[in-house]
């Protein structure tokens, strides 16, 4: 018994004999950092994730969403199979109206239309004991087109140019009103850009007409002045005349040649012969008139060359006016034609709907989520803690 009383009387913590032989470890006992790291657990984690499930399920207030989808079909553009029965265009034009419509719906301006039309501040604000997901009482533009991008979400497929657009409000009567004002302005703004594109190439087309009118009349003036200063009709149908006058003449001149020789080698009598010699002289004079006439003599101090040249230069210009009117006439009855049959319009596939049930927010998922990312975080602040611990 005396050696048992001795033995328990040893510390309990006892010196090896053999120094690569550590000593036991005593009995753990509750220490400062225990308790520092269950604070942390109820104030770090416990508490925020009571707040926050709390805030979920007792605070936020119901969310309903109000559906639309439509999509911008252009008649003119080639159909895509079995996708034309929803009035589905080529992706160019589709991807083109889908990017113009999403940036519209999202823009300052329209968000103030909507507000001016709808009251958009009072659909907001009917939760007003959610300081969270509801607007502020005292927000300015700004936050109105901040919580309007974040209430109302629009998403376009770019291979096909659906637009399809969700919109939260805290009572089911308000998401369809917003989806239905959404729904509106997309349908205003697709019929005035589809009547702009139409006006456009219409008047761009009567411009390019009055254009050539213009041109036509100033080239018609010239022409006018032209044959009033030179008291010409047409010069050139003048060079033609002449030049058959000189070729009759000179078959005149030929034959009455011919008729003299013909005396004068008979021995006809003089006086016969004075006639055929006169004939010949008076066709010489005439052929050289002629000759002269539109060759070598000035008109006014202008050779016949130069009005000739100014002539051609004019009719030229006049032909040439008269085409491009043609051409221009054509134009404006085919834009006009083009403006009839071109029709772009909204084609809608899923009307405006109106909730029965409130989907958002996501109170379960947020909560989950929220909860985790706070374990997350106090175990990281409790590793760090305790490896610095450990280090130092």
């Amino acid at each position: 018994m005396k050696d048992l009383d001795k033995i328990l009387e040893l510390p309990r913590q006892v010196k090896s004999a053999n120094p690569r032989i550590p000593p036991t470890v005593g009995r753990a006992g509750w220490a400062k950092r225990h308790t520092v790291v269950v604070a942390s657990f109820l104030l770090g984690f416990l508490l925020p994730a009571v707040v926050v499930t709390g805030y979920m399920f007792g605070v936020a207030r119901d969310q309903y969403v109000s559906e639309v989808s439509f999509v911008v079909r252009d008649d003119e553009t080639a159909q895509m199979g079995l996708l034309a029965g929803f009035g589905l265009t080529s992706a160019g034009n589709a991807t083109t109206d889908a990017k113009m419509l999403y940036e519209y719906l999202r823009s300052p301006n329209f968000v103030a239309d909507v507000d001016r039309d709808i009251d958009l501040r009072a659909m907001f604000l009917r939760a007003s004991g959610d300081p969270i997901f509801a607007l502020k009482s005292d927000a300015t533009q700004e936050d109105l087109i901040a919580y309007w991008r974040k209430m109302v979400t629009i998403s376009v497929d770019s291979a096909t140019g659906m637009i399809g657009i969700e919109a939260r409000a805290f009572d089911p009567r308000d998401a369809q009103t917003i989806t239905l004002a959404i729904h509106d302005a997309a349908g205003r703004l697709v019929n005035n850009v589809s009547d702009s594109a139409r006006d456009n190439t219409v008047r761009y087309a009567e411009r390019d007409l009055a254009k050539t009118v213009t041109r036509l009349h100033d080239a018609r003036v010239a022409m006018a002045r032209f044959r009033d200063s030179n008291r010409l009709m047409d010069p050139q149908a003048a060079v033609n005349i002449n030049s058959t006058v000189i070729a009759g003449l000179s078959q005149e001149l030929t034959e009455a040649m011919v008729a003299l020789e013909t005396l004068r080698a008979h021995g006809t009598a003089d006086v016969k012969l004075i006639q055929a010699q006169t004939r010949v002289d008076v066709l010489n004079r005439r052929i050289e008139e002629e000759q002269q006439r539109y060759v070598g003599q000035d008109r006014d101090g202008v050779s016949f060359s130069t009005v000739i040249d100014e002539y051609t230069k004019l009719a030229l210009d006049l032909e040439l006016a008269e085409k491009a009117y043609s051409l221009a006439l054509a134009g404006v009855e085919a834009a006009r034609s083009k403006a009839e049959q071109d029709t772009r319009y909204l084609a809608t596939f899923v009307e405006p709907t109106l909730p029965q049930t409130a989907t958002r927010p996501r109170r379960m998922m947020i909560s989950a989520l929220a909860v985790i990312f706070i374990f997350i975080g106090w175990l990281s602040f409790v590793l760090i803690g305790s490896s610095n611990r450990d280090r130092f």
